[in-house]
């Protein structure tokens, strides 16, 4: 009896434990915000929005953008007794002196730039080979760009650079007929070339659809929904993390944050700023209007893919970086989008 007692005793307390656990599963993740997003927004109709999107275009321009690419590897260049001009190779040595000292990380020799293409971390260099010839020497004074984080100690002071010019070589480039796809690429027109292209990128094709299709649609939704205003302290926090992001995309093409943002999005940064944050509080008002929440079963399900979409191979790191109340949150904001986006129609 004290056996059959205890056995029962037994199977209640797993059953117990597992009753526990799934209760833990299907908790509602709590999250705090800073501020209440319809004292913000006034939301319109955000179900069934109508957008119009140009795929033959979009898919065009990817074949063509590969197309270009190709014409560039296959490109040879020729030496050439003239000044240097747009999509011209030059190759250059130059020294790069800071308080009269040589700086070795801002000099080199057989330095080569093709002219229009490609880009160097001070600004106005590039600018400066322009009408060189082979074997002219220059000297010109530059600034370090006072963001630069390379060499934190030299941002913002002059800097003077000896460049000379070893050669210019102008561009061959082959036209775009069968006989060049046959020789290059081994196809017989230049339409069975496009074609392969297509094929070979279509994942490509259909992920930058899928993206003009969203974009459409939340700009669209901005319309729909009024914004009447901005929490401020919120609004710094987004412009310093948005900043931090930016200025390394816009200190690689050697422009500034508001040049990369209006040649990027068409908008300097501080419009960026402020389309972002009220992006993101029109669809917090959405996913509070549609009762989103989020357990954690479905966060612990979905965390791993959240974050490789992001860029992260480790949840750990990713959770480490952000923080699981930050996530949650994106995850919140996500789950709105998909409403809106996914009940769009499109033309």
């Amino acid at each position: 009896m004290k056996i059959n007692i205890l056995k029962k005793f037994g199977i209640c307390a797993v059953a117990a434990a597992m009753t526990a656990g799934l209760a833990a599963c299907n908790t509602v993740i709590k999250v705090e915000y800073d501020y209440n997003p319809k004292d913000y927004v006034t939301l319109g109709e955000y179900k069934g929005i109508e957008v119009s999107v140009d795929t033959d275009s979009i898919e065009r321009e990817l074949i063509n953008d590969r197309i270009q690419s190709d014409l560039e590897e296959n490109t040879t260049y020729t030496e050439t007794t003239r000044a240097a001009q747009a999509d011209d190779k030059v190759t250059i040595d130059f020294t790069g002196s800071i308080g009269g000292e040589q700086v070795s990380g801002f000099s080199d020799e057989d330095y080569e730039i093709v002219l229009g293409q490609d880009t160097f971390i001070i600004d106005g260099f590039v600018d400066e080979l322009y009408g060189m010839t082979a074997g002219e020497l220059k000297v010109v004074t530059l600034t370090v760009p006072d963001d630069f984080t390379d060499a934190a100690e030299y941002a913002g002071r002059k800097i003077v650079f000896e460049i000379t010019m070893q050669q210019v070589a102008q561009p061959n480039v082959p036209m775009i007929t069968d006989a060049y796809v046959k020789e290059y690429f081994n196809y017989d027109t230049v339409d069975e070339y496009r074609q392969s292209i297509k094929e070979e990128i279509q994942g490509t094709i259909d992920e930058q659809i899928d993206e003009a299709k969203k974009e459409a649609v939340l700009t669209k939704l901005q319309d729909t929904c009024e914004v009447t205003g901005y929490p401020e302290e919120y609004l710094e926090t987004k412009r310093s993390e948005y900043e931090q992001s930016i200025k390394f995309y816009s200190l690689m093409q050697g422009k500034t944050v508001d040049e990369y943002c209006q040649d990027t999005f068409g908008i300097i940064f501080d419009e960026y700023v402020k389309k972002a944050v009220a992006q993101e509080m029109i669809l917090q008002a959405i996913a509070e209007e549609e009762g989103i929440v989020i357990k954690e079963y479905d966060y612990k399900a979905n965390l791993e893919g959240f974050a490789q979409d992001r860029g992260y191979s480790s949840k750990d790191s990713f959770v480490e970086k952000y923080g699981k109340d930050k996530i949650v949150k994106s995850m919140i904001v996500e789950k709105a989008q998909d409403i809106v986006v996914q009940s769009a129609s499109y033309n």
